[in-house]
């Protein structure tokens, strides 16, 4: 068996081992290599090279180092304040730091103080929040239905159904808040569709969590 045949045999394995990785990183580099021994295979055996696919498999490899650079780029270490740290570790994991920042930059911190509301029942609901310390009561029809606390969001129905809020809002103890602009905010996602995805997942996490709660009362 010669070298040619060899590199023949080793572009379907990796390509078929391929089908057994989950991360997409080391899917990529696979998917590399599998596409260069198919280059060096197509150049040798036939008895002409066959350019169609050795060229074809050329391009499998530039747009695959592509993608690699892009994940190395976003998957590197970046420097975060305590709070953003805290936040990104244990609510936007499934982020890597890069994408965390693109969503945080968008947003704005902000203290509310007791009594102040922050959504009102039947009112549009113009912000997304995300409660980093602090206590929030919920109300329907003047009935204290539920009780926000720290990493809990305010807002995630609208943001998900884009209508008026089914609940007021209003702080029982000073809450220093993450808050979005929903409608910049959603522009933002729709251009990065895998952030939409996360955080999407996120929201209808907490509104079925809520349900759960509110049907054991």
């Amino acid at each position: 068996m010669n070298i040619a045949t060899i590199a023949g045999h080793l572009a379907f394995g990796l390509i078929a081992f391929s089908f057994l990785v989950k991360d997409i990183l080391y899917l990529r580099i696979l998917s590399i290599l599998a596409s260069l021994f198919s280059v060096l295979y197509n150049f040798y055996i036939p008895l002409e090279p066959m350019w169609l696919a050795i060229n074809w498999n050329i391009v499998f490899v530039l747009v695959n180092v592509y993608h690699i650079a892009v994940l190395i780029y976003e998957k590197r270490p970046v420097h975060m304040d305590d709070k953003n740290n805290e936040l990104y570790e244990t609510l936007f994991k499934d982020l890597t730091p890069v994408e965390y920042l693109k969503i945080s930059k968008a947003a704005i911190w902000k203290t509310f103080q007791p009594g102040e509301f922050v959504t009102r029942q039947t009112h549009l609901v113009p912000d997304l929040v995300l409660i980093y310390n602090g206590t929030i009561d919920v109300l329907v029809d003047g009935t204290n239905v539920a009780q926000l606390k720290d990493g809990q969001f305010v807002g995630e129905m609208s943001f998900l159904t884009e209508k008026s809020a089914t609940a007021t809002c209003v702080v029982k103890h000073p809450c220093e808040c993450l808050v979005w602009k929903q409608r910049e905010f959603k522009e933002l996602l729709k251009r990065n569709p895998s952030l939409y995805f996360t955080l999407q997942t996120l929201l209808s996490a907490q509104v079925s969590n809520n349900l759960v709660s509110s049907s054991k009362k």
